[in-house]
């Protein structure tokens, strides 16, 4: 079939992401009844209605959201393509700039106090950083996944290796830590579930039922906070925990490590792979992992 007008199908994305005719006007700086017209002119060349409307609001069908979300994202697409042969052609004089998804334990607990020497090795290079967000929207994406639900898109920057982690105070507080089995009498503080301390506990032999609190938490800044506070004894994987164990606001009791089945990996945009600035921060991540696992040795020795 002959594709709809262009003005028309631009006109009608900026409505239905914006909600908003009137918005969608201000933004293509046309009027709202230009933009309305152009509205109209496309359903009528697909058929059928993209929109209910009623008294000053308009609703998407079924069909119109599905419509609305597939420009959306070739719209995306067609601007980065052109960001990416400007850049190129050098038609821009401006820094390039890297679209980058991280997880956010690892954004958080690890990266970020390491992106500032990125930036001054290269100060040409802008990043844009967001925690969410679909991969494929992104030139770079750090994620956790377990290891079975990994494709061959994702490539492992580094496996889970998990210890527990406390206050320094506890060591030698009420009740010692001097050997796993001491865990069972602490608050042991859980990320989302439980497997984890189920998994850990077994693999060092520990028998019985935790006689101490615990608690259920679902973000692993909170969680470390937590812990660093003595509120309790938390399983923090390398990333989680380097930095705070550096700095001796936290301490591992018995520094030993079991692996658990997930892992930290990185997604990469088809197509961008060539790009000298994607290939400078890759190389800058990896040569910071590696420099990490040599500072937390006996989890990966």
């Amino acid at each position: 079939m002959v594709l709809p007008s262009l003005n028309g199908m631009r006109a009608f994305e900026a409505a239905a992401r914006l909600g908003s005719v009137k918005d969608a006007a201000e933004e293509l700086r046309l009027t709202p009844s230009a933009v309305s017209r152009h509205i109209r002119f496309l359903e009528r060349s697909l058929g059928q209605d993209l929109f209910e409307r009623s008294f000053r609001q308009i609703t998407l069908t079924a069909t119109g959201s599905y419509y609305a979300h597939t420009l959306s994202e070739a719209f995306e697409a067609i601007r980065r393509a052109t960001e990416d042969v400007s850049l190129v052609n050098g038609a821009r004089k401006r820094h390039k700039r890297i679209r980058f998804m991280c997880e956010p334990t690892f954004l958080n607990l690890w990266l970020a106090d390491r992106l500032p020497t990125f930036r001054r090795l290269h100060p040409s290079i802008d990043l844009e950083i967001s925690t969410s967000g679909k991969r494929s929207d992104f030139d770079l994406a750090v994620v956790d996944e377990f290891n079975e639900k990994t494709s061959p898109a994702l490539k492992l920057i580094l496996p889970l290796m998990l210890t527990p982690v406390c206050s320094p105070a506890l060591l030698n507080g009420p009740e010692p830590l001097r050997t796993p089995q001491d865990l069972l009498h602490h608050c042991l503080i859980h990320e989302r579930e439980s497997r984890r301390w189920e998994r850990w506990l077994a693999q060092e032999g520990v028998v019985g039922e935790a006689s101490g609190a615990t608690t259920v938490l679902h973000d692993c800044t909170l969680i470390m906070r937590e812990v660093a506070n003595g509120t309790g004894i938390a399983l923090a994987d390398t990333i989680m925990a380097q930095d705070l164990l550096q700095e001796g606001k936290l301490v591992a009791p018995f520094n030993v490590y079991h692996d658990y089945p997930a892992g930290y990996y990185l997604h990469q945009r088809p197509g961008v792979g060539s790009k000298p600035e994607i290939t400078r921060f890759l190389d800058w991540l990896f040569a910071e992992v590696e420099q990490h696992k040599k500072s937390v040795a006996p989890a990966f020795g």
